[in-house]
């Protein structure tokens, strides 16, 4: 029973240290000023409404989180597949399965999806994001979303808990399904 707990709590707890929930129409803080709940240096947080360049995005490196794939999985998954579909159910759900380190136009091409990284069994230790073994037991892609060529989104999408994802767009919704194993 405690096993069944944990792991929706550890989700949870991965989730709200990747996502700032700020109260709507908040300015985001001042630059070296911190946030509640946050260390003094950490980078701001503000949703996918303020992206950070992708060198400073705390899910990322430079002063944020740094991510290491470890020697037990890096070169076992080649590709992600995701489902992408229309919030207001005009089209069906479409499956796309894209290469790690590729990208992918949406029908439209005005949404591109690059997937940057896939780690199996996500987890953060020792101030990075890394992944705990070889074993899908918390999958999470690291995508880029880009709209007419303009950054929308850097993040991870979870497999295990889609709706805990903090990727919001007005019409298209975007879920990892799982990571492609290498041959």
């Amino acid at each position: 029973m405690g096993a069944a707990i944990a792991v929706p709590l550890a989700a949870v707890a991965i989730y709200f240290a990747f996502v700032d929930h700020p109260a709507p129409d908040a300015p985001p803080p001042a630059v070296g000023m911190a946030q509640p709940g946050l260390p003094a240096d950490h980078p701001p947080v503000g949703g996918q409404t303020a992206v950070a360049p992708p060198e400073q995005h705390p899910q990322m490196g430079g002063s944020g989180r740094p991510v290491r794939v470890p020697e037990s999985v890096r070169g076992k998954w080649r590709a992600v597949t995701l489902t992408v579909e229309a919030k207001d159910g005009a089209r069906p759900p479409q499956r796309f399965t894209i290469a790690l380190g590729g990208r992918q136009s949406l029908p439209g091409g005005a949404i591109e999806i690059e997937a940057r990284e896939f780690l199996p069994a996500l987890q953060v230790q020792n101030a990075e994001i890394t992944s705990a073994s070889n074993d899908p037991t918390n999958p999470a892609a690291l995508v880029r979303i880009r709209e007419n060529g303009r950054e929308i989104f850097m993040g991870w999408l979870f497999a295990s808990f889609p709706e805990m994802q903090p990727f919001e767009h007005p019409t298209t919704r975007i879920t990892l399904l799982e990571g492609v194993p290498a041959r």
